[in-house]
């Protein structure tokens, strides 16, 4: 039996497709390797967001060809640079994501009747987090984006069947399910929208808990909001601010203003004071002056995210920011430093607030020699002592508790 190890990189949605391919390959009688060197095949779901990106990309497939292994490059890299990929000496097969899942197909194995190319479904994930894609696609071509190309325009999967998935997962045992795309924010699908999605999904009955992906600050639907408090929703948003700073998100193509954003946050947290928001953030865009990145750290400590995704600006081939002026290396990296240190410091802050003194609802996701450790409802990893089993949720008070850096928090069980 032919076997293959997929190696995933980027996002929540590259995960779940990664996923899909995984269950795809086994249906049609691949086995899927534990590792690179127990493998045949190995297979690259590419992730196009920066030049980092497209590096590691490069570099496991080529550390896979060195192996003596058939190497297979697939995902958003390998669809937007699908040429250059072809022509390369590191990849023996290049699938675009409008064929990834013909890849059984293309390595020689059984074909399976029907099925969605653009929305597999996917029964067993092997993290006690599953996902759903209800998206995919994106027309919004931020200046510094490369995603609009790689994975086409903006489609949405019907509500009903993302409510059998969702029924089907919890049957399985999951008991946290995570609503994911590339910008869910712009799910559509006659006449229903990601809240009233969200809202039929809260219907269900049962123990479990929903979580949204990434979403757009200028598509935020008021009525999510109003789900906070409910013992299904998490008490989570991720907000993709990307600049705090009103001039750089016009160069950004970004539909928002930094008090749009803030706004919003305190709409969220006028709902739930203790809601955690978490975001991304691109330091060093092109022409961004020390005046610009100051209103970005201003927003930050008005905000006060629990956790902030940097990213040193990447120009990306392709798109509009491409052709502007760059800010030198070592400036990104001062300002790296400096937005962490502020996020950091002010999430401490709203976590000693909000969140110390209060029981937590844990999803445990790994336990072993008496400790366990999983995401509170607010997204802040937690470790804390316990015998239970793992997918399980377990309430935890604050009998004692340690912040790291990173913001994981120790808490004592019940």
């Amino acid at each position: 039996m032919k076997s293959v190890y997929i190696v995933t990189l980027g996002c929540k949605l590259n995960q779940f497709e990664s996923e899909a391919l995984a269950e795809n390959l086994r249906g049609s009688g691949f086995d899927i390797a534990p590792s690179m060197e127990s493998s045949d095949t190995v297979v690259v779901n590419t992730c196009t967001v920066t030049n980092q990106a497209d590096a590691r990309s490069r570099q496991i497939l080529r550390k896979a060809k060195r192996m003596g292994k058939y190497a297979v490059a697939t995902g958003c890299y390998a669809t937007s640079d699908y040429d250059a990929i072809a022509h390369s000496d590191f990849a023996d097969l290049v699938i675009g994501n409008n064929n990834k899942f013909k890849l059984a197909e293309f390595l020689g194995g059984i074909v399976l009747p029907g099925g969605d190319a653009d929305f597999p479904s996917v029964a067993s994930f092997e993290r006690t987090r599953a996902y759903i894609k209800i998206q995919d696609g994106c027309g919004k071509y931020c200046s510094y984006c490369k995603i609009p190309f790689a994975r086409g325009k903006s489609r949405s999967l019907a509500p009903e069947k993302i409510v059998s998935a969702m029924n089907r997962l919890l049957a399985n045992g999951y008991n946290e399910i995570v609503l994911t795309g590339v910008n869910i924010s712009d799910y559509r699908y006659d006449g229903e929208t990601l809240a009233s999605l969200t809202g039929k999904l809260l219907d269900i009955h049962g123990d479990f808990r929903i979580r949204l992906s990434s979403l757009q600050p200028d598509e935020f639907e008021p009525r999510l909001a109003e789900y906070l408090g409910h013992p299904s929703f998490a008490n989570h948003f991720h907000l993709s601010l990307q600049s705090g700073c009103d001039t750089v998100l016009r160069r950004m193509n970004r539909h928002y203003t930094g008090r749009d954003f803030l706004s919003l946050t305190s709409l969220i947290r006028a709902k739930s004071p203790d809601c955690g928001i978490t975001t991304d953030i691109i330091v060093g865009f092109p022409g961004e002056t020390e005046s610009e990145f100051d209103e970005t750290i201003a927003l930050v400590k008005e905000a006060e995210f629990t956790r902030v995704h940097i990213f040193p600006y990447s120009p990306r081939s392709g798109t509009c920011a491409a052709g502007m002026k760059d800010v030198h290396g070592d400036i990104k990296s001062a300002r790296e430093r400096i937005l962490r240190e502020t996020y950091l410091d002010y999430a401490g802050k709203f976590v000693k607030r909000h969140v110390i003194g209060k029981t937590q609802k844990v999803l445990v996701e790994k336990a072993e020699k008496g400790m366990a450790e999983g995401y509170t409802s607010n997204y802040l990893r937690a470790v804390f002592p316990y015998h239970g089993e793992t997918n399980r949720f377990a309430e935890v008070s604050p009998e004692s508790y340690s912040i790291a850096k990173d913001w994981s928090i120790d808490l004592a069980c019940l």
